[in-house]
């Protein structure tokens, strides 16, 4: 299907959200609605040859005016699929299974040390979960997801960022932009491209668009007509299309990037066929990039 850039009526250029505020006094904390809670509940980082035996920590803190004393216990959990292996993917530090909080400390640390495994094993897992008291309840963030993103993976050579560069569709002038490449958690041949349309104003995990690496690594193949996880008003998502040089776009078909390895250096070739028109149907177009577009990987 080939569609015509002359029916666009406006560019979107992002997103407002508004916040209403609460004109009721707030509510005063006590401390017999204290609790103890991760102040994240999941936390990934990469293994690093380079990196082994460093340390990372997990903070954990117990909500309270006057900074009680108590004493909470936590276990780690391997989950049966993707399960993260200690002493061989990790090693726990907080060996005593205890963290002891008062009014000095009203953050503490579980911590672990990093470990490579030099195997594909794929991204793992591991959780941590606090275990309540008698006098002390654990928050909604009672447990922590941990991912260990594995090192080893075939396409690490490709992921990260990149400068993109192009000619801005309309006036013809040199453009560039932050683009970044990431795998995909189940598919080893599949990578995720963030703001690929050039306007970081919309780039965002929801608005991601994937490519297929061929099996030699030499060509990322990107189908046209993809469309987003976000969705605009709740309805209409972005869709991905190829446009030419005339202004057609296509939601049909796909384009193949060249792979261009030289030592460190990675460079995608986009060709001069296609560029890329993010389009959200009866709103407007959200990104064009012109055909010619290349990328380096910083």
């Amino acid at each position: 299907m080939k569609l015509n850039i002359k029916y666009l009526s406006f560019l979107l250029a992002g997103a407002v959200a508004l916040a209403s505020c609460d004109k009721n006094e707030p509510n005063v904390f006590d401390d017999k609605d204290a609790f103890v809670a991760f102040d994240a509940v999941s936390v990934t980082y990469a293994e690093d040859y380079s990196k082994d035996g460093a340390t990372f920590k997990i903070p954990v803190t117990l909500a309270s005016v006057k900074g009680l004393e108590e004493t909470v216990k936590f276990e780690v959990v391997t989950p049966e699929e993707k399960g993260a292996v200690a002493d061989v993917n990790y090693k726990l530090l907080s060996t005593t299974g205890v963290l002891s909080f008062d009014a000095e400390h009203r953050t503490q640390y579980i911590e672990f040390e990093t470990m490579t495994d030099g195997e594909y094993t794929g991204d793992l897992k591991f959780i941590v979960k606090l275990l309540p008291t008698e006098t002390l309840p654990v928050g909604s963030e009672s447990e922590c997801t941990v991912t260990i993103s594995d090192i080893d993976h075939p396409l690490t050579f490709m992921l990260g960022e990149y400068t993109a560069a192009s000619t801005d569709f309309f006036s013809g002038a040199p453009t560039s932009w932050t683009m970044t490449i990431y795998k995909d958690a189940e598919d080893d041949h599949k990578v995720w491209i963030d703001n690929i349309f050039n306007n970081a104003g919309w780039a965002a995990d929801d608005t991601r668009f994937y490519g297929i690496v061929s099996d030699d690594n030499t060509t990322l193949n990107i189908p046209f007509g993809q469309e987003s996880e976000y969705k605009y008003q709740g309805t209409t998502p972005v869709v991905l299309l190829g446009l030419t040089a005339e202004g057609n776009g296509a939601d049909t078909g796909s384009v193949d990037v060249k792979i261009v390895v030289d030592g460190s250096n990675v460079t995608l070739d986009f060709g001069k066929e296609w560029g890329f028109w993010a389009n959200i149907d009866g709103a407007g177009w959200i990104g064009l990039v012109a055909p010619g577009m290349t990328a380096v990987k910083n």
